[in-house]
C-alpha cells in the first residue's frame, strides 16, 4: 500500500497562550482518533505537533492511502425466521440483507450453537484517504476543541473556536484537499509572518512545513521556539552583567505569545531596587509585560529587564523605550501603595480587616483572624508543642490576614498574588518579630497540590487553623464542592491540612476539629450536622485520590470506620493492601460477608435503624464500644453480647477461644498504632472462621442457641469494623 504524508493546518486570529499547548495536543488527539477509527495505518513515532499564536497544525509520516479491507462473517435471524414455508425470503431476511450491503442470494447458511442461522460475507474498508478526509463535518469535528472560552465570529452561525478561523492547510502528499469547513475550502495556502511576511505561503508537501513558514519568519515547531527564548534571554542577561532570573512559566507564555522571538533589554530606575521588595519588582514586569527580571551573582535584582518583540530587530530602541514608558508607569504605583501601606501600623491594618467582609453573613475578616488564633493555640496545646511561644502564634494568627487590607494586595490588581509575601515585609517594616514575619508568609503554603509545605511548625499551625476555618465557615455558607465548581477551593484547602499532617507524621481527629472550627460559627445544630457530614466526605474524597495507587475498595474501607486520623488511615491503608493477597486474609473477608450478611438479614445492625446520614457515625460508635467491650472482657469478664458457657458447637468454641487470644494483640497494636500488625492477627482469625461457619448452624432452631450465636457474631462483626469495614472489600 502506498504510504503518504498528511498535514492539517488550522491558522486562526491569535489564541490566548495558555490555550495554546493543550489545544494543539487535543487536535492531535483527533486526527489520532479519525486515523484510528478509519482503520488507517500509519507510525504512531512520526505524529509531530506544531504550534504559534496564529496556527495549530499536526503532521503524520507514513500514513496509509488507503484503508485495508476486511472480511467478516456477520450472523443473521434464525433459517425458519428468514424464509417462508415456500422458500422465499421473509421482511428478517431482506432487512438483514439490506443492512449488511449484500443480495439476498448472496446470503449463506452456517450452523451454529444456537441452531442454523442465515449469515452475510461483509467486506470493509478500502476507502481512500482522501475519500475520508472529505467526509462531512471531519475538520468541524477535529476544531472542536477544549478552550476556556469560545466565540462565535460568522453570522448567523453558531460554530465556536477560540478566535475566528482564517485559513485551513490540508495536504495528503502533494495534493491539496478541499474538505470543508464552513465558509471556508482547505488547500495549501498558509500564511506567514503577520507583520514580516503577511502574504500567502504555499506549502506543496507536509514535509515542506517547517522550512517554508521560516521562509515566511515563523518559527512553527514550538521547541525551537522556546529554545531560542531561552538562550537569547541568557545571552542578553550575561551582557547585561547579570543572569536571568529562571522563570519557566513565563517561558513557556512567551513561546506561545510570538511567532519570531526577538530579544531586547531596558532598564529601570535603580533607586526601586533599593525601595521595594524584588517580588513586586518581578510581579509588576512579569504580569502585565511579560518582562524577565536580571539578577546579580548574589541573587540580588538588577534595575533591566528582558523581553521579547514577535517580529524583526528594527527599531528595537524605540521598543524598549515604550516598554521602560509602560513599566514605569506600574511601579510608580508599586511605590505609592507601598508607601502608603508602610505609613501605617500593624494594629492600623487589624482595624481596617473589621470593615473586609469575609463571607456574607459570617463576619469580617478580623474575626476570621481571631478564629484562627483560637484555634492555633489550641492545636499547639492538642500536639503539646512547648516550643512554639503562645504569644507569637496569637499574633501571627491575627496579622496573618493583614496585607488584605493594604493598596498593595486588595482591589484584585496583579500584585494579589503576593499575599503573605507582602504581609511578611509590612510586618517587618513595622517591627513585629522576625518568627511572626515569617509566618504571615509561610502559613498560605502549600498553595497547590505539589507546592512545598510551610516552613516552621508556627506556620504550620496558623496554617491549619486558616484552612479548617475556611472549610467550616465556607459548608456552612453552602459552598461545598459539586462536580467541577468548588468556587473557595475546599479540595485544595483540606488536601493541604491532609498533606501537612501526614507527611509531617501529625494524628488528629479530623471530625474532632471539624466540629471545633464549626464552633466558631453561629448556626443551627441541623446546618452544623450536615456541614461535619460534608467536610468528613471532602477530606475522605482528598484522601482517596491521594491513595489512587492503592485499590479503591481497601481504602473505602478504611474510611468507612476511620476516617477521623489522616495518618492512621494512610497506614492502615497501605498496611491491609499487603496482605490482602493471603489466603488468610481472603478467608476473613468472606468471613466478615458473611457475618454481616447474616446480621443484616436477621436485623441485628444497629447502625441500620440510623437515618443514612448518621449511619457511619453510628457505625464507628458502635464498633468502638464493642472493641472496648472485648478488651474488658478478656481483662475482667465484662458481659458481651453472647455467653461463652452456651456453646455447644466445638467449631465456635475454637473461633471464641482464637478471638480471646487475639484482642490483647490488637489493643497492642492500637496502643502502639501499628496498623499492620492489626491486620496479621486478624487475617489469622480467617482459618477458624471459615471452620466455623462450615460447621455451625447460626440459624439454629432453639431461638436461645440462635440469639446466642447471633450475638456472638455481632460482636465479632463490629470488632472487625473497628479496624475495617472488611464485608465491604471484594474477594480477590
Amino acid at each position: 500500500m502506498k504510504k503518504v504524508d498528511l498535514l492539517v493546518e488550522i491558522g486562526s486570529e491569535e489564541i490566548p497562550a495558555s490555550y495554546v499547548g493543550p489545544a494543539v495536543a487535543a487536535l492531535r488527539d483527533r486526527v489520532v482518533e479519525w486515523m484510528e477509527s478509519s482503520n488507517l495505518s500509519h507510525d504512531p513515532e512520526r505524529v509531530e505537533t506544531f504550534a504559534t499564536p496564529r496556527r495549530l497544525a499536526v503532521r503524520v509520516g507514513g500514513l496509509g492511502s488507503e484503508q485495508a479491507t476486511r472480511e467478516e462473517t456477520r450472523l443473521g435471524p434464525a433459517v425458519k425466521a428468514a424464509f417462508d414455508p415456500s422458500g422465499n425470503p421473509t421482511a428478517a431476511a431482506l432487512g438483514f440483507a439490506r443492512g449488511a450491503g449484500v443480495a439476498v442470494g448472496d446470503l449463506q447458511r452456517v450452523e451454529t450453537d444456537r441452531g442454523e442461522r442465515i449469515a452475510a460475507l461483509v467486506r470493509t474498508g478500502g476507502k481512500s484517504a482522501r475519500d475520508l478526509l472529505l467526509a462531512d463535518g471531519l475538520l468541524e469535528k477535529w476544531t472542536r476543541l477544549p478552550f476556556p472560552k469560545t466565540m462565535r465570529w460568522i453570522p448567523g452561525d453558531d460554530f465556536r473556536y477560540a478566535r475566528p478561523i482564517r485559513w485551513v492547510v490540508l495536504l495528503l502528499g502533494e495534493e491539496a484537499v478541499p474538505a470543508r469547513l464552513r465558509h471556508l475550502t482547505a488547500g495549501a495556502l498558509s500564511r506567514g509572518h503577520r507583520t514580516l511576511a503577511p502574504g500567502e505561503v504555499e506549502i506543496r508537501r507536509p514535509s515542506d512545513y517547517e522550512r517554508k513558514l521560516a521562509e515566511h519568519h515563523v518559527v512553527v515547531r514550538v521547541e525551537e521556539r522556546q529554545s531560542r527564548i531561552e538562550s537569547g534571554a541568557h545571552r542578553l542577561a550575561e551582557s547585561l552583567g547579570g543572569r536571568l532570573h529562571e522563570d519557566p512559566a513565563l517561558v513557556e507564555e512567551v513561546t506561545h505569545l510570538t511567532e519570531h522571538p526577538q530579544p531586547l533589554s531596558g532598564s529601570f530606575d535603580p533607586e526601586l531596587v533599593k525601595t521595594l521588595p524584588a517580588e513586586v519588582i518581578i510581579t509588576a514586569m512579569r504580569s502585565h509585560q511579560r518582562y524577565f527580571s536580571v539578577e546579580d551573582a548574589a541573587g540580588g535584582l538588577l534595575p533591566v529587564f528582558i523581553t521579547f518583540r514577535d517580529g524583526g530587530d528594527t527599531g528595537l530602541e524605540r521598543v524598549a523605550q515604550g516598554n521602560e514608558r509602560v513599566l514605569r508607569a506600574r511601579l510608580d504605583d508599586a511605590l505609592f501603595y507601598w508607601n502608603e501601606d508602610c505609613s501605617r501600623s500593624s494594629d492600623e491594618k487589624l482595624e481596617d480587616l473589621e470593615r473586609v467582609v469575609w463571607l456574607e453573613g459570617l463576619g469580617s475578616v478580623a474575626d476570621k483572624c481571631r478564629r484562627i488564633a483560637k484555634l492555633a493555640e489550641a492545636l499547639r496545646e492538642e500536639w503539646g508543642l512547648e516550643g512554639v511561644d503562645p504569644t507569637q502564634l496569637h499574633r501571627a494568627a491575627l496579622l496573618s490576614k493583614s496585607d488584605l487590607a493594604t493598596e498593595m494586595i486588595r482591589d484584585g490588581k496583579e500584585f494579589t498574588k503576593l499575599q503573605g509575601i507582602m504581609g511578611r515585609y509590612y510586618a517587618l517594616e513595622a517591627g513585629e518579630l522576625e518568627e511572626v514575619a515569617d509566618a504571615i508568609a509561610e502559613h498560605l503554603y502549600p498553595k497547590h497540590a505539589r507546592d512545598r509545605l510551610p516552613l516552621g511548625e508556627l506556620a504550620m499551625l496558623v496554617g491549619l487553623a486558616d484552612r479548617f476555618d475556611s472549610i467550616a465557615g465556607s459548608l456552612l455558607a453552602g459552598f461545598a464542592p459539586t462536580g467541577s465548581q468548588d468556587p473557595y477551593a475546599l479540595r485544595r484547602q483540606s488536601l493541604a491540612i491532609l498533606r501537612m499532617l501526614i507527611e509531617r507524621e501529625r494524628h488528629l481527629d479530623l471530625e474532632v476539629w471539624l466540629d471545633r472550627s464549626l464552633e466558631g460559627f453561629e448556626a443551627e445544630e441541623d446546618a452544623r450536622e450536615v456541614a461535619r457530614t460534608q467536610g468528613l466526605d471532602l477530606f475522605g474524597g482528598r484522601i482517596e485520590s491521594m491513595l489512587e495507587d492503592l485499590p479503591v475498595e481497601i481504602v473505602r474501607g478504611i474510611l468507612a470506620v476511620r476516617r477521623a486520623d489522616p495518618l492512621a488511615i494512610v497506614g492502615a491503608a497501605r498496611s491491609l493492601s499487603e496482605l490482602a493477597g493471603s489466603d488468610s486474609f481472603q478467608s476473613l473477608l468472606a468471613g466478615a460477608k458473611r457475618c454481616r450478611n447474616l446480621l443484616l438479614k436477621e436485623k441485628r445492625l444497629e447502625e441500620e435503624a440510623c437515618e443514612a446520614p448518621r449511619r457511619p457515625a453510628r457505625l464507628r460508635k458502635l464498633a468502638a464500644e464493642t472493641f472496648q467491650r472485648w478488651f474488658d472482657h478478656v481483662q475482667n469478664g465484662a458481659a458481651l453480647s453472647f455467653e461463652a458457657a452456651s456453646f455447644q458447637d466445638p467449631a465456635e468454641e475454637k473461633l471464641y477461644s482464637a478471638v480471646v487470644a487475639a484482642v490483647p494483640e490488637l489493643h497492642e497494636a492500637f496502643e502502639s498504632d501499628d496498623a499492620t500488625a492489626a491486620y496479621r492477627v486478624l487475617s489469622s482469625l480467617g482459618p477458624t472462621i471459615d471452620e466455623y461457619f462450615e460447621t455451625v448452624l447460626v440459624n439454629a432452631p432453639d431461638p436461645g442457641l440462635r440469639n446466642n450465636r447471633l450475638g456472638f457474631l455481632q460482636d465479632l462483626h463490629y470488632l472487625f469494623v473497628f479496624w475495617a469495614d472488611l464485608a465491604s472489600i471484594p474477594s480477590a
